[in-house]
């Protein structure tokens, strides 16, 4: 067995970005599923010579430290103007207007879409209709490795390129180019957690036997009949006999077991990104709870961006006329509404279990997982609440309540 590879890694702090993959020489890392559908390195030991590289370059065992942006940072809430954007974006819009802004000066995005097998990758592009599949919240593990190369090719050609993705991910590209290029915005999803994506086909397969169709979209969080909100605005796109259908699944289980944070990849519970210094130049989440100051805009979906560089800094001042909603916010503000911008998601009790069982039931039996244990009733209970109860209502009660 070789003694200098990224098989050292464990897998409690593997992220699955792959770029050992991509630094490989030799090119003999693949990614492979592992047995929670996870997506991990596989060396081929009869063609590695044990150089090291894969294992020097990891973001997972070096300390990064050298990728946090140590500038002075800013946070605010936001709105974007234009509301047919608004409205297929998962919060405030503040990827649409950004990818539309790369698009205007001739560069690139290069983020998340659903493939025709209905997999999460990453892709590159210059075009407005691809660009439009990467809006909303893909709840599932992409593979973005594939894209690091193609990034720096443009980048030294002198193109602009706007990357997002997971935190983990960017550190990861950042890595692989050895250098911060002034055309490049790294953009980061302010990051729960992954789910796998041996669990998300399993989803899929369950939701086209159910509706007996082809599903060709799962739109997570979408606001097109209820607006802004959580886990029961799902909604699923399907072909049945040529005809393109919608089912909104009522508590679905796969997304409600990832905002209770059970079916999350092992390296997020510890995830050393998730923290105030950041690898991105900005990063873009949910603004949650904040009624009593919205109200209202609620519906539509508000932003919280952090603003961690002099680069993002200046994109941030430059699309400023593009905003409907621009206030800004204390760190402390910025923290209270998705603590994710301090601290890694906490580990479930019951998460060792949950991926256990993926091997011995059908997704079906994952319901009571996730929804019954006794760590999640009360979870459920709001839920349920947040399911049936439409959204002025219950801004009235919580209005009432203050």
């Amino acid at each position: 067995m070789k003694n200098n590879t990224i098989m050292k890694v464990s897998p409690t702090i593997c992220s699955g970005c792959g770029l050992c993959t991509s630094v490989c020489p030799k090119s003999c890392i693949s990614m492979h599923p592992d047995k929670e559908g996870f997506l991990s390195p596989v060396v081929n030991e009869d063609i590695c010579v044990d150089c090291g590289l894969c294992l020097k370059s990891c973001p997972a065992v070096s300390d990064g430290h050298e990728l946090l942006y140590k500038s002075e940072r800013k946070y605010y809430a936001s709105i974007i103007s234009n509301k047919d954007m608004l409205i297929k974006s998962s919060s405030g819009g503040m990827f649409g207007i950004l990818a539309e802004h790369f698009l205007q000066i001739g560069g690139y995005v290069c983020g998340c879409v659903y493939n025709e097998d209905m997999e999460a990758v990453h892709v590159v592009t210059d075009k407005r209709d691809i660009v439009l599949k990467m809006y909303g919240s893909k709840y599932v593990q992409s593979r973005a490795f594939g894209c690091f190369s193609k990034i720096k090719e443009l980048l030294r050609g002198g193109a602009s390129v706007l990357f997002v993705g997971t935190a983990c991910q960017i550190a990861a590209c950042r890595s692989f180019l050895g250098k911060d290029y002034e055309r490049l915005l790294c953009v980061e999803i302010l990051c729960h957690g992954v789910p796998s994506p041996g669990l998300f086909a399993e989803y899929v397969c369950y939701l086209e036997k159910k509706l007996g169709g082809k599903v060709v979209d799962i739109r997570f969080r979408d606001k097109e009949k209820h607006g802004w909100g959580s886990e029961h605005r799902t909604c699923v796109v399907y072909e049945k006999k040529g005809v393109l259908k919608k089912h909104r699944p009522f508590l679905p289980a796969y997304f409600s077991s990832f905002f209770y944070g059970l079916n999350l990849r092992e390296s997020c519970y510890n995830c050393k990104f998730a923290k105030l210094e950041r690898v991105a130049d900005l990063t873009i989440g949910d603004y949650w709870g904040y009624w009593p100051k919205y109200g209202r805009r609620f519906e539509e979906g508000i932003s919280v961006v952090g603003v961690n560089s002099e680069k993002g800094l200046s994109f941030v001042d430059a699309l400023k006329d593009n905003l409907e909603l621009f206030d800004e916010l204390t760190e402390r503000e910025a923290i209270r509404s998705n603590d994710n911008f301090e601290h890694p998601v906490k580990r479930p009790s019951e998460r060792t279990g949950f991926y256990k069982s993926l091997g011995n039931v059908a997704y079906r039996g994952l319901w009571k997982k996730t929804y019954f244990t006794r760590t999640y009733r009360r979870k459920t209970l709001a839920s349920v609440y947040g399911a049936v109860v439409p959204a002025k209502i219950r801004f009235l009660l919580h209005k009432k309540k203050k």
